[in-house]
């Protein structure tokens, strides 16, 4: 019987992904940070906000600001850009009808924006339920990600019910990524959750600068969006593995360790 290990993209055996949410001003050196690391981000942004490049003050004293489109055409190069609503509303609250608007023309609209798709949703605040899940598949999206954390690093089993994480300013969070980065779990995923501006007011630059060094020294993580994550994952599910082959039923290639050795098994091909 053979000996399989089911491994990520290039053979990596981790992976690794930061979604911030909201689309602020300090979006701009934070991902200027995961450039210097080779670490990709999902931003996740409300089109309308952006419009009128709606502030507020945060409790801390920090003034806080939507960045606006002309700022964003290019920011989010080598990024996902996925939706975080239109206004960042308590989706719970909303008509269907008005649930509907708020996912569907925040996709349309960041889709036209940035000229690229638009296929994942983030959810604002933490009310979640059966009919927001059910408004972005009708959307088309094909994750939406709540504001939940599970503090594990296994791989979601529904991604309309995505729990992420770790939250950046949970105190779990350097023990979280230690742990991430010693773990042998076949598939281990660590996403951390934020916003750019907790980074001022919870004086964090310097724990994510670390956190990105750490995962950019190990080679063997990789680092990816969310929607990325989501799609070698779907597609890892459509695989048939017996006692001595392997086939690949999915769109894509994928990656295992089979008796010790790294193997690539294209669409359709059988190992």
């Amino acid at each position: 019987m053979m000996q399989v290990k089911k491994l990520y993209p290039g053979g990596k055996e981790k992976a690794f992904n930061i979604t911030y949410d909201d689309g602020v001003e300090q979006d701009v050196p934070f991902i200027a940070m995961l450039n210097r690391y080779g670490i990709k981000g999902t931003f996740n942004l409300n089109s309308e906000l952006m419009r009128t490049e709606f502030s507020w003050r945060h409790p801390s004293g920090v003034d806080i600001k939507r960045l606006g489109v002309d700022a964003v055409l290019h920011l989010y190069d080598g990024h996902e850009v996925a939706s975080h609503s239109l206004t960042h509303p308590y989706m719970r609250e909303l008509t269907d009808e008005e649930l509907r608007r708020q996912m569907g023309e925040d996709k349309r609209n960041l889709e036209q924006l940035f000229c690229r798709e638009v296929a994942g949703f983030a959810l604002p605040f933490r009310y979640y339920d059966q009919r927001i899940a059910d408004c972005a598949k009708a959307c088309g999206f094909e994750y939406s990600r709540m504001s939940e954390f599970s503090l594990t690093y296994a791989p979601c089993t529904d991604w309309y019910y995505w729990k992420t994480g770790v939250y950046h300013i949970m105190p779990e969070l350097k023990s979280f990524v230690q742990g991430f980065l010693e773990t042998d779990r076949e598939l281990a995923v660590c996403q951390i959750v934020g916003h750019s501006y907790d980074l001022d007011t919870e004086n964090l630059w310097q724990t994510m600068e670390d956190i990105c060094d750490a995962v950019f020294r190990r080679d063997e993580i990789w680092k990816c969006t969310n929607l990325e994550l989501v799609r070698y994952l779907r597609a890892m599910e459509q695989v048939e593995i017996s006692e001595d082959s392997i086939h690949n039923h999915s769109n894509m290639p994928l990656w295992f360790w089979i008796d010790g050795k790294k193997v690539v098994i294209n669409p359709a091909e059988k190992h």
